[in-house]
């Protein structure tokens, strides 16, 4: 089955003085010292994420791993912080 879009669901929480924003289905993560400060560091890291995984040629792959079957170069992939 062709999917359209990958809903990607993050999580922020204290940690050591700072904040870390994780995002386990695919084992990413930012930290910051505030919660938006590490939510935009994980943002970053998910794009570099995604432009390695597609300069590879195996963006899908990686993605059906995670749980994400049927994904073509043409699904967006969206990123949402859970409170």
């Amino acid at each position: 089955m062709k999917m359209d879009q990958v809903l990607l669901t993050a999580r922020v929480a204290p940690e050591n003085g700072g904040f870390i924003a994780k995002l386990e289905q695919l084992s990413l993560e930012g930290l910051g010292d505030s919660v938006q400060a590490a939510q935009d560091e994980l943002i970053l890291v998910l794009r570099a994420w995604i432009e390695t995984q597609d300069g590879q040629d195996c963006l899908e792959k990686a993605l059906a791993k995670a749980g994400f079957l049927g994904v073509e170069e043409e699904t967006e992939v969206q990123l949402e912080f859970l409170d």
